[in-house]
């Protein structure tokens, strides 16, 4: 994922503010895969350190920032209620968490990828018998991928 960051052309202290994003979302993206919980401290420390960037990177402005973490929380939160809780409340405050760092386009472009990469990577493995149908996959892995590319993209 560093290496990623090192493609597009940055200044010092944008690649320190992804490198540290990355970092983060490659934790909260294992211990989800792991645990199948996206925990409240990863969550607060990943929202913490999206707001001091924020504010003393300035990467974009504090409204946009609060923007992205409203519409990441409000689709999944309204995604959690559709589908009778079969999405965590730690997906969507990661949501909303990354959403800080991607403001509202970059947000929505990660849900968006997101969604795709998961929908994707399950048909492959239903068609695999990896997977069976009804069973769960944690989506965290799937919001960390999308949140980064995304990033990316809002950074090109």
């Amino acid at each position: 994922m560093l290496a990623g960051l090192l493609f597009v052309e940055l200044d010092s202290a944008t690649i320190l503010c992804g490198s540290v994003f990355c970092l983060l979302l490659v934790t909260m993206a294992a211990i989800d895969y792991c645990t199948g919980l996206l925990p409240d401290r990863g969550n607060l420390v990943l929202a913490g350190l999206g707001l001091v960037f924020v504010v003393f990177a300035d990467m974009q402005s504090l409204c946009e920032a609060l923007l992205g973490a409203a519409i990441g929380a409000g689709v999944l939160l309204l995604l959690r209620r559709l589908s009778h809780g079969g999405l965590g409340l730690g997906d969507v405050k990661y949501a909303a968490a990354f959403g800080i760092w991607l403001g509202v386009q970059g947000t929505m472009l990660a849900l968006l990828l997101a969604f795709a990469l998961g929908a994707v990577l399950a048909l492959l493995l239903l068609a695999c018998g990896r997977l069976q149908r009804g069973s769960a996959l944690a989506f965290g892995p799937f919001l960390s991928a999308g949140a980064y590319l995304s990033y990316l993209g809002v950074l090109w």
